[in-house]
């Protein structure tokens, strides 16, 4: 028995010296049913027949985690009434999902579920005597047939399944789907439990109707190849097969980012090409991910089995792409990343914590007027002291972002432990301090809620005994995004860490399930949560909140675009919680954001400067904001006769007047 062991050992070794290594990647998987793509909410009801309550809450569960380039496929997944079952048609099914604001409604019915058992018997042939026992292979002397029982165990399940849209009340999807799940045992050993195979059988059904009907993705082990004869350099060679390890122990993003530097230098390899698209595949840059796999395949002298799959696979993912873009174009948003970029892969439970990496190459050319010079406002709110409820970090957060901000060159109203007239008056002025054509940054952290679909920010004078409250004791999010349409700044970006679990609407009905609900960006804005949609982040242990300490630490790094610095916060947050807390943005931004940019990537009018770095007379002007005080008026830090310059006192002002003073940040 030795022997035999360590002969397949050895073999088994010989064999993975010459397989490719894999990588665990997640591909997008576009519905077979194009236009159940459009769905952005979408309710469940209960299924019919035995074990109807088990599938459709698997069905509910499967929609709420599903996401797409880190963004949930659906804002809101509602549980219909009871006596909502397919009997009911499909008038009144459609009448129930439009009640609980959902675009289509899924209903079904178990057909079939049921285990079998059926006895059998094999015959096994025992050598009683073996012509020399001692050697690995050996001719049997003697031997005997015999008869040994066997039970084969089966269950099957089948579910009609059918989705409904709830604007014109048509079918859109309706199938009958049969799994099967099987288990086998003979002699004394015996088969799996029917409960666990009429499990598995659920779960095939719940993957089918995924497949048909949700968009989602789909984690699958790609082939990468080790390096070539093509990498000429020892060191790169070295660096390669290092970027290979992290790929195959979990951690994409590290290895395409070692993969890219490699790249810098040695261009002509059909191993480095072809690893470079599996990373671009994996980010859903599938264009780019087309691109070296074509290189790869020109540069090789024969056909090669991994590229010839890689091109065939991607081709259908471009596909597939392209049909999710005509429906469903807020899933695709970051499937193009650029060059250099690393893609957008969190580290898994156990992995290695996320490491802050070095600011990115400066984009060059920048000119003065995409930095918004002078043009920069922001509405900065922290609450903390709440009748119910107390938080302990939203003021520290606020006022951490006041400093970095105006540090920034922000003109900055800040608001703390705010009561709704405070909270108003607050807005009323920030929409007067936006210049248009400008830039406008709203910041909130504290106690926030969705009702209805609709998303609340929450004064800490707020007693909301009833669902009915809400509007009249709260901000409605949605007035904030009105106030920055109607001010014409060009860009908007909107910050929200108001996803903690809040004490207040936990009996409500129509509450969400914690968190707020997501939104769609209106266009020239972009909007960040804490977390993911319908989730709850923690408040903190430390003085500021996880959300907040990465985004800060992003904010101070040049050269990044908007976009940039809420993919690197997203990554730190997830390592750091280990995937509880993942936060999210939407984005219908039609130019480019820097908080701040070095010398190096300026035309040649100056760029942002940190205000500690300038010279105190300097560092005064710049620092002029605006904060609201206790009697809800609005004043300045200076008297605006210290600020006055060329334009009005604006920040263009001041560095059109005071050149020689700023050094801008390298």
């Amino acid at each position: 028995m030795l022997k035999i062991s360590g002969v397949l050992v050895v073999c088994w070794l010989m064999l993975a010296g010459c397989m490719p290594q894999r990588a665990q990647v997640t591909m997008l998987q576009a519905p077979e049913i194009a236009a159940a793509a459009a769905y952005k909410s979408i309710s469940v009801a209960r299924f019919s027949g035995q074990y109807g309550d088990s599938v459709a809450l698997a069905m509910e569960s499967e929609m709420i985690n599903a996401r797409v380039q880190d963004k949930p496929v659906y804002r809101s997944v509602s549980r219909a009434p009871e006596g909502r079952s397919l009997a009911g048609d499909n008038r009144s099914l459609a009448s129930t999902a439009r009640s609980q604001g959902s675009e289509a409604i899924l209903v079904g019915e178990v057909i079939l579920a049921n285990v079998q058992d059926r006895r059998s018997s094999t015959t096994q042939f025992i050598c009683d005597q073996a012509a020399n026992p001692k050697k690995l292979v050996s001719k049997c002397v003697s031997g005997r047939n015999v008869t040994v029982p066997c039970l084969s165990r089966s269950a099957s399940m089948q579910v009609q399944v059918r989705l409904i849209d709830a604007k014109t009340g048509n079918t859109v999807f309706s199938q009958a789907i049969a799994k099967d799940a099987s288990s086998e045992a003979c002699g004394n050993d015996s088969p799996a439990d029917g409960g666990v195979l009429l499990g598995k059988a659920q779960a095939a059904v719940v993957d089918e109707v995924m497949r048909k009907i949700v968009p989602h993705e789909r984690r699958m082990a790609i082939s990468l190849m080790d390096p070539d004869d093509q990498i000429r350099s020892p060191a790169n060679k070295e660096r390669f097969a290092g970027a290979i390890k992290f790929a195959t122990g979990g951690r994409m993003d590290r290895a395409c980012e070692m993969l890219r530097e490699v790249y810098e230098q040695e261009r002509e390899s059909v191993a480095l090409n072809y690893d470079l698209g599996v990373c671009e595949e994996a980010a859903g840059a599938f264009w780019k991910a087309n691109e070296h796999y074509r290189i790869a395949d020109r540069l090789t002298n024969a056909p090669n089995t991994l590229i010839t799959a890689a091109l065939a696979r991607n081709e259908q993912n471009i596909k597939k792409a392209g049909a999710m873009a005509n429906v469903r174009s807020d899933l695709l948003k970051t499937d193009r990343i650029e060059a250099g970029a690393a893609p957008q892969t969190i580290n898994q439970p156990g992995s290695r914590p996320f490491v802050q990496q070095p600011p990115p190459r400066p984009p060059t050319n920048i000119s003065p007027d995409d930095l918004f010079i002078g043009q920069r406002s922001a509405l900065v709110i922290g609450n903390a002291k709440y009748r119910r409820g107390a938080l302990q970090n939203p003021v520290n957060d606020a006022r951490a972002m006041t400093a970095e901000l105006r540090k920034a060159g922000f003109q900055v109203i800040a608001v703390e432990d705010a009561g709704l007239d405070r909270l108003q008056a607050a807005i009323d002025e920030f929409g007067r301090a936006i210049k248009p054509g400008g830039a406008a940054l709203v910041f909130y952290a504290g106690h926030g809620m969705q009702v209805g679909g609709e998303n609340y920010l929450i004064p800490v004078d707020a007693d909301l005994k009833r669902e009915t409250d809400v509007q009249a004791k709260t901000l409605n999010l949605a007035a904030i995004l009105r106030k920055l349409e109607d001010s014409q700044s060009r860009v908007n970006v909107v910050i929200l860490d108001a996803c903690r679990d809040n004490p207040f609407a936990r009996s409500w009905r129509s509450a969400g399930r914690g968190g707020l609900a997501s939104i769609d960006a209106p266009t020239g804005t972009v909007i960040a949560f804490a977390t993911a949609p319908g989730k709850t982040a923690e408040d903190g242990a430390g003085s500021n909140g996880l959300f907040t300490t990465h985004l800060l630490r992003q904010i101070r790094i040049p050269n990044q675009k908007i976009e940039d610095v809420l993919k690197n916060t997203r990554k730190g947050v997830a390592a750091d919680s280990r995937n509880e807390q993942i936060p999210w943005d939407s984005s219908s931004l039609t130019g480019d954001f820097y908080f701040k940019v070095s010398n190096s990537a300026m035309s040649p009018k100056p760029a942002i400067v940190a205000a500690e770095e300038a010279p105190a007379e300097a560092a005064t002007l710049a620092r002029r904001n605006l904060t609201v005080n206790d009697q809800q008026a609005v004043t300045h830090d200076n008297p605006p006769a210290q600020a006055a310059s060329s334009d009005g006192g604006s920040l263009g002002g001041l560095f059109n007047s005071l050149k020689g003073l700023f050094r801008p940040i390298d």
